[in-house]
């Protein structure tokens, strides 16, 4: 591949699609003016504008070409303005070959060469040949550029792999249990909330009202909220089945291969030299359940909005954990003691997650006259607050440091010390009185990183994670940290039961 090559010439419509789907607002926005001005004629945008956008995305695709050199990807695009990229082979993390619906109509791929920066969103090559493709990643990974029939069955021989899939009973509980749910539920709240008054005027309004066994205004709302939400669920289980159908990681020496998807394919290639963290998810409806997911942090990885966040496994029951990672990532299977926030930190925890819930209950209660159940909610509140203060805790050894901390989801994240980006440390005036800190750890993922944090720790505790980074980072040393035996309340990977 040393001489510029064009993409198939379908990418020119996949370009002009995607500029369509990244200005549909504007778009929206252009015809519904022209459609209500009398000075710009409405046939005029439809008959110039639409034409225009397919002949930028063919002269987009004519000015794309791209050439492999000596392990150095070498891209030339733009219209007007003539851009060129170069990226070299140790500066390529993640490659993710994928396959939409329009590039499976003609048998073809879409590759993203993924780096540790934001140029890598122009590193993308929509529509290839999977053979092609096979060879861009090997030419990137290794620089293999021909092998003999010899050569080729004795790499394969030596790169024997495991392929881990996911059965369809715990694709169905993923999307049973999605947290896209609140996401979608929260979007389609937004869109309802515009289009009300346009509904409210409707036929089809009048209609619906008139079929409701009680047509007052309280059954009305309460039955758009339950129409909102079980629509929301709706979009959330059957794109989470379309997202992880036919889910596979397939565990190599050097790297491992995340396939996901039924209508568009994705096949995401990790090395594990680029692996910043893994962490292990509980979601609020799935803890209960005794499952959880994992996710892996790649500085290499990022999508349209710079996060590498990658999944690595949608769902597992929570005891196969250990055994997951183990297997998978073995590199990140640890079990260290850890500290655990001291008891005089509950009520800090239990007073941030219940406050504002305690106000707003006993200001409504007292205004409108409610029933008095409406206090289960400072309950559920309280009871919150008592399981972050439960959940939180860190650990630390020669390698590894292991944060654990509850949002809605409970989350255990296992560094690597030399991933690690920054460490910060945080004292309020309150904490400073009572000898507490916020500890968080930054990596390196997608364009802006990853951070994770724990509330309410003994300074002292986090004091002694401090020094030792100092001294190891100025000079190497045997010595292991004395854990205090306190009692971490916890059967995640990374944590090991303490009995006090």
């Amino acid at each position: 591949m040393y001489e510029f090559q064009r993409q198939h010439p379908i990418a020119s419509v996949s370009k002009t699609l995607r500029e369509i789907r990244r200005n549909i607002i504007s778009i929206l926005v252009t015809l519904f003016v022209g459609a209500s001005s009398e000075a710009i004629p409405f046939h005029l945008l439809i008959y110039i504008g639409i034409p225009l956008i397919f002949v930028i995305g063919v002269v987009a695709w004519w000015r794309f070409q791209y050439k492999i050199e000596d392990g150095e990807l070498h891209i030339r695009s733009g219209i007007f303005v003539r851009k060129n990229l170069y990226l070299t082979r140790d500066r390529v993390q993640v490659i993710d070959i994928s396959s939409g619906v329009l590039q499976r109509l003609f048998g073809l791929v879409k590759v993203d060469i993924q780096t540790a920066g934001s140029t890598s969103r122009d590193a993308s090559i929509e529509a290839v040949t999977a053979e092609k493709a096979d060879l861009i990643n090997r030419l990137l990974r290794n620089g293999a550029q021909q092998k003999s029939a010899d050569e080729e069955a004795e790499s394969v021989e030596s790169e024997k792999s495991k392929v881990y899939s996911l059965p369809g009973k715990h694709l169905l509980i993923a999307a049973t249990t999605s947290g896209r749910f609140g996401i979608i539920l929260s979007v389609m709240g937004t869109i309802f909330s515009q289009i009300e008054p346009v509904i409210r005027e409707s036929e089809i309004f009048d209609y619906l009202f008139s079929m409701l066994p009680s047509q007052t205004d309280g059954i009305m709302i309460a039955s758009i909220i339950l129409i909102v939400i079980v629509a929301a669920w709706i979009f959330s289980f059957f794109s989470t089945l379309l997202m992880y159908g036919d889910f596979s990681v397939e565990v190599k020496k050097e790297e491992i291969v995340i396939m996901r998807g039924i209508f568009e394919k994705k096949r995401i290639t990790v090395p594990y030299n680029r692996i910043q963290a893994i962490y292990v998810n509980e979601g609020l409806v799935r803890q209960p359940l005794g499952y959880a997911s994992a996710h892996l942090e790649s500085a290499g990885y990022g999508d349209d909005k710079g996060t590498g966040s990658l999944m690595l496994f949608p769902l597992i029951p929570r005891k196969k954990v250990e055994k997951l990672i183990k297997e998978i990532v073995p590199q990140h299977d640890v079990k260290i003691d850890g500290y655990t926030p001291p008891f005089k930190t509950l009520r800090r925890y239990i007073f941030r997650a219940a406050f504002i819930i305690l106000l707003i209950t006993g200001l409504v209660y007292y205004f409108l006259y409610n029933a008095a159940w409406i206090w289960i909610f400072p309950a559920l509140s309280i009871f919150w607050g008592w399981l972050k203060y439960k959940d939180a805790g860190i650990g630390w050894d020669r390698d590894n440091i292991i944060l654990r901390s509850r949002t809605l989801s409970k989350t255990t994240a296992i560094i690597k010390r030399n991933r690690i980006q920054d460490i910060s440390i945080n004292q309020s005036p309150i904490q400073r009185y009572r000898n507490l800190c916020t500890i968080q750890v930054y990596v390196a993922s997608g364009d802006h990183g990853k951070s994770f944090s724990v509330k309410d720790l003994d300074y002292d505790d986090v004091q002694m994670l401090y020094v030792d980074l100092q001294k190891r980072k100025e000079k190497e040393t045997e010595r292991e940290l004395t854990i205090p035996q306190r009692k971490a309340e916890t059967t995640l990977p990374g944590w090991k039961v303490n009995v006090a």
